[in-house]
């Protein structure tokens, strides 16, 4: 499904809505991911940031961004989320099996593998790219980063990220 609207949207008081991202050179075949958890009050609980060396297309960045994230995310404990990427094939790359022979198809398959073993997912959606701008942003500055030296940042997270949540909250209407 897709939602249109003006900026991000809080998920339920019990949920944890994770924000994927990722950024593509096709010149050098390299990327970057990022993402940002936030809970129903719209405070960052979770973000990070990194580069990768090597990838083969812009579906494959933006699968890696989606599996840090839920890494990330596993590792401390979260379970109940939603899941919100601008990317129309991601969300199908990970609701069915129609990108496993891309090249990023494993990706996808570890997404599905995690979600199913670790997580209680409510919605994998689909957003406009306006309700995406954090994590959108993170992406790009991970393309700064060393790629052996992601970011992970737990709560509280520095200030410049909280100032990049604040200017995309769009307001305390709940999604279903």
């Amino acid at each position: 499904t897709t939602r249109e609207t003006t900026g991000w949207r809080p998920p339920p008081p019990d949920v944890l809505k994770i924000n994927s991202d990722g950024a593509f050179h096709k010149q050098d075949q390299s990327g970057a991911w990022g993402f940002v958890v936030r809970d129903s009050d719209g405070q960052g609980i979770l973000a990070g940031c990194g580069r990768l060396k090597s990838v083969h297309d812009a579906l494959t960045v933006e699968g890696e961004a989606c599996l840090m994230a839920l890494k990330a995310a596993m590792e401390v404990g979260i379970s109940r989320v939603i899941i919100e990427t601008d990317s129309v094939n991601l969300v199908t790359a990970i609701q069915s099996r129609s990108f496993d022979r891309a090249p990023g198809g494993v990706i996808f398959k570890e997404i599905r593998d995690l979600l199913e073993l670790h997580f209680v997912p409510l919605h994998v959606v689909h957003i406009s790219r306006s309700c995406n701008r954090s994590a959108h942003d993170l992406a790009h500055s991970g393309l700064q980063r060393d790629p052996d030296q992601p970011l992970i940042w737990h709560d509280p997270l520095p200030e410049f990220v909280r100032t990049m949540l604040g200017r995309d909250y769009a307001g305390p209407e709940v999604d279903e």
